[in-house]
């Protein structure tokens, strides 16, 4: 997925471009912005009940108080604690698990940058306005391009991070 950055102009909405209608283009990507939605919940899921299992594994109460209300990735942040603190009691570490974590954060950021784009800000080529940063440069509003693809591309890599959950099962299995 493609990315660009444009100076804040004198209006927030002064670097959308598009005229036009975006029907066509919420057309194709409205079903697959609602997958997406989905297999991040179904990953957020599994993340819930992981966490639940290393608090506790006899019931999940005491996980669930913990993480009600937590962000995912607040969730994200416990469960590698509690990961890194079961590899500092056993002196060894699971093998894929920091990558895991990396693609757990990365599933956050797609996920945050897919739902909360400003779709009405869509792009002649495509690029819609995401969320606006604070460089030495000054205000930049950043702009990513969904199409059809690329959303299936970010549906994918969330469905595959959470397969990643059956690997850390096996590695934690062995590691204990």
């Amino acid at each position: 997925m493609e990315k660009k950055q444009k100076q804040l102009g004198q209006y927030i909405f002064t670097n959308h471009d598009f005229e036009g209608s975006i029907d066509e283009f919420l057309a194709q990507t409205a079903p697959l912005i609602g997958y997406l939605i989905h297999s991040f919940n179904a990953l957020d899921s599994v993340l819930n009940s992981t966490v639940c299992l290393l608090i506790n594994d006899r019931a999940d109460e005491k996980g669930a108080i913990i993480i009600h209300n937590m962000s995912f990735s607040a969730k994200i942040d416990l469960f590698y604690r509690l990961v890194r603190s079961m590899e500092l009691t056993v002196e060894k570490e699971l093998p894929s698990f920091s990558s895991f974590i990396e693609n757990l954060k990365k599933c956050a950021t797609y996920r945050n940058a897919v739902v909360h784009a400003e779709w009405d800000s869509l792009e002649e080529d495509g690029y819609t306005y995401v969320k606006m940063s604070f460089t030495k440069d000054g205000l930049q509003q950043q702009y990513w391009q969904f199409t059809p693809d690329s959303l299936m591309k970010i549906n994918d890599f969330i469905d595959q991070t959470r397969e990643g959950f059956d690997t850390f099962d096996g590695e934690l299995q062995k590691l204990l």
